[in-house]
Parts: structure tokens; C-alpha cells; sequence
């Protein structure tokens, strides 16, 4: 069965360079009614001011895609990759037995708008791989 959830009643902070919408518990907001969907952890709406972003953080055992809406998102990883995600571009990163990696608003003026999914890898965990981001 389907659930509708309206996006108003999603978690939401804003922390001055980050707006940021969680559709399950994540970070701060804990909802023990939304912990996820099957192999779903994280579905984030993010609005990044521009030259801000995430510093230098780590992920293992997670497949972490990133979509941009509007804007371009800078991103640089521990495995020497480094790319800019703009509209329509998708990237995966699994992040394996571990990765780091950051994440930033290059503009001098436009936020940059993104959704941010996460899905918990089935079995096997990998060693850390990125894909270039590619238009949809």
C-alpha cells in the first residue's frame, strides 16, 4: 500500500547556508515513523547558499546518488575524483568500505537546489567507486 506524505510534514531545519527537508529521521530529526522504505535510509531536499557546502565528511556501506535541480554542486572525494553536478545530472557514489568526500556551492550568487538519496547495498560491500555525474 501507498502512503502519501505530504512535504510539509517532513523534517525540516534551516541553518542559515544549508534548508534542508528530510522525508525520513535523519541527523537531528528523528521520527521513529519514518525510518525509511525497504532499502530507502535517506531522501533529503536540500538548498545550499552559495559558497557554502558539507566539509570533508565520511560514508561506508551506502549508495549515495545525488540529483541537481537547479544550480551546479561541486564535488570531491577521498578516491581523487572531482566533478561539478549540474541540472539534470545524476551521480552515484558508493562509498564501500569507506569513502570521504565533500560537497560545495561554487557560485558567487545562486543556491544550489538537490535531492540526496541514500540506499542501504544489499550483502556484498565493495570497495568505494564514484561515477561522473551524467545527464539523465
Amino acid at each position: 500500500m501507498i502512503t502519501l506524505r505530504p512535504a510539509k510534514e517532513r523534517g525540516h531545519f534551516d541553518h542559515g547556508w544549508l534548508d534542508t527537508y528530510h522525508s525520513f529521521s535523519f541527523s537531528e530529526y528523528h521520527d521513529p515513523a519514518h525510518m525509511g522504505f525497504r532499502s530507502l535510509r535517506v531522501l533529503n531536499e536540500d538548498r545550499v547558499d552559495p559558497k557554502a557546502g558539507f566539509p570533508p565528511h565520511s560514508h561506508r556501506d551506502m549508495e549515495i546518488i545525488t540529483y541537481v535541480l537547479a544550480g551546479a554542486l561541486g564535488h570531491k572525494d577521498s578516491m581523487g575524483n572531482g566533478s561539478v553536478i549540474r541540472p539534470g545530472d545524476v551521480q552515484r557514489m558508493s562509498a564501500g568500505t569507506g569513502v570521504t568526500h565533500s560537497e560545495y556551492n561554487g557560485s558567487e550568487k545562486e543556491p544550489v537546489h538537490l535531492l540526496q538519496i541514500w540506499i542501504l547495498p544489499g550483502g556484498f560491500v565493495s570497495s568505494p567507486r564514484a561515477t561522473p555525474p551524467r545527464a539523465r
